[in-house]
């Protein structure tokens, strides 16, 4: 078996000298994520080895008192080390500020700034927005005011700003936003990102897809029958419950995480592994994605709420928890094969799944044959399966659907790098590869607004499911029309 090395692909220690400042330093992104993977990536020196971390809050703390906060407020470290500690606070700065006071934000430049002198260092300055993005507009117009974004010409050091979802609420406030940070940014400082881009079995799409003559040449209409993704999640809204009453699932998860995965699912070969290449080809689906008109809605969405949530919102609401999707994607490789979204709260199991279901054998000299079915597990045991058809040792033949198993934990000994790891890792060597470029927010919004600014959206009905279960059973009744069922489960 293979040990997972994590310099196998990174060497952080040879990356330039980067302060990376942290905006909501306080909430839970950073507790839960952010901070424990700056600990993880120290750990197995991946951070710079010139490195600073600032971290802005309103909380009147300092660094130890910060750090100690995280420990105790995060869902996902369990205990640190004293020693770790004590290496982690070298980098560690806390900052003190209100996003909207110009004066804050002059002694933050002050801070970087000293940072650069004692050794004449010149830093790549990192922004994370980690923050609501009502407040991307003041941050960034204050950030400018202050000087922050000039970086030290001396070794031609970079300013980047990485933004957390949600990037807009449909395509009139996406666009708004892109106009807004490329009104301060050039298009190859903005790293928009979506954390399930980080996952590895995300990342092995196209490894699997374009390093393995054995897929590739199938991967077409001929001999794909159909495709499914399911993000199946156990846990309510939680804390959420605010935001998520005024978005909804489809808005949530469709369009990013899922829309996403798809586009890396029906992209063609791009020229080569750059960030330009593999963006152009993943625009070029979601730009396909056939529009649902008012006639095909009603017949292709199915939406859900498990029975507690109106409850939990506060009184009535037709908010959907729950929605399964059918869809095309307009493109001569893809003509024909209906992709099938599927997402929920409340459901039986956390489970995210890509499924590809071939066609069936046209003349199958044995009873029995089955679809051959490539799963890709994402979460929670990341994992490939490939179904086929055997046969059962003994007299006659009779056939045996099994599956040829790959496995990341049994392959890979010990730890994985986690999906923040990477992005922030890959954030600081400045790979938009795994981020989101402006175009591909916009044609995304632009099909998901065709769904809920249709005027037959909120006339659909809703489906009322029981905490626990697979969603609405109109779900499984919109596959058995199309003589399918739903593979993850």
């Amino acid at each position: 078996m293979s040990k997972y090395d994590f310099h196998h692909l990174k060497y952080g220690q040879s990356l330039p000298p980067t302060i990376l400042t942290i905006f909501g330093a306080t909430g839970d992104l950073s507790a839960d994520y952010l901070i424990p993977a700056l600990l993880h990536m120290d750990e197995h020196n991946l951070l710079p080895k010139t490195f600073k971390l600032v971290c802005v809050g309103r909380r009147p703390l300092e660094a130890k008192s910060y750090l100690d906060f995280i420990l105790k407020k995060s869902h996902v470290i369990k205990k640190l080390s004293g020693a770790k500690k004590r290496q982690f606070l070298k980098y560690l700065i806390y900052y003190q500020g209100n996003f909207k006071e110009i004066k804050d934000f002059k002694n933050l430049t002050k801070i970087l700034s000293d940072q650069d002198r004692p050794q004449h260092v010149c830093y790549n300055r990192l922004f994370y927005f980690a923050t609501n993005p009502q407040q991307f507009e003041s941050l960034t117009t204050i950030l400018k005011q202050a000087g922050l974004l000039i970086a030290c010409q001396a070794h031609e050091r970079k300013v980047r700003v990485l933004v957390e979802k949600p990037f807009g609420s449909n395509l009139k406030s996406a666009q708004s936003l892109n106009k807004l940070l490329l009104s301060f940014f050039q298009e190859e400082q903005i790293y928009r990102i979506d954390h399930y881009a980080g996952k590895e079995t995300v990342q092995n799409l196209m490894v699997l897809r374009f390093a393995n003559s054995l897929f590739e040449p199938l991967w077409n209409n001929r001999f794909i029958d159909h495709v499914e993704i399911s993000v199946l999640e156990k846990d309510g809204v939680g804390g959420r419950i605010n935001f998520y009453d005024r978005t909804g699932a489809i808005k949530d998860f469709l369009q990013n995480h899922i829309l996403q995965m798809l586009a890396l699912i029906a992209m063609d070969e791009p020229y080569n592994l750059t960030a330009e290449f593999i963006r152009n080809e993943k625009l070029k689906v979601l730009q396909a994605l056939e529009t649902l008109t008012a006639e095909k809605l009603p017949l292709r969405l199915i939406k859900g709420q498990y029975e507690s949530y109106a409850k939990e919102a506060g009184g009535k609401s037709k908010t959907e928890t729950f929605f399964a999707l059918k869809m095309y994607v307009n493109l001569p490789r893809w003509r024909g094969v209906p992709f099938y979204l599927r997402t929920g709260k409340r459901l039986s199991k956390k489970l995210t799944q890509i499924s590809i279901h071939f066609r069936e054998p046209i003349r199958c000299l044995f009873d029995g044959c089955a679809a051959n079915v490539l799963t890709l597990q994402i979460q929670p045991n990341e994992s490939v399966h490939l179904l086929i058809n055997n046969k059962i040792p003994g007299f006659g033949i009779k056939l045996h659907h099994g599956n040829l198993d790959f496995s990341y934990e049994m392959a890979f000994k010990g730890e994985i790098p986690g999906a923040y790891e990477r992005l922030l890792l890959d954030f600081m060597e400045g790979d938009q590869r795994l981020f989101i470029r402006s175009d591909e927010i916009e044609a995304a919004w632009k099909f998901v607004d065709s769904i809920t600014e249709s005027s037959l959206f909120k006339k659909l009905p809703l489906r009322f499911y029981k905490s626990g279960s697979n969603g609405p059973k109109e779900s499984e009744e919109f596959m058995k029309k199309d003589t399918k069922k739903w593979w993850a489960k």
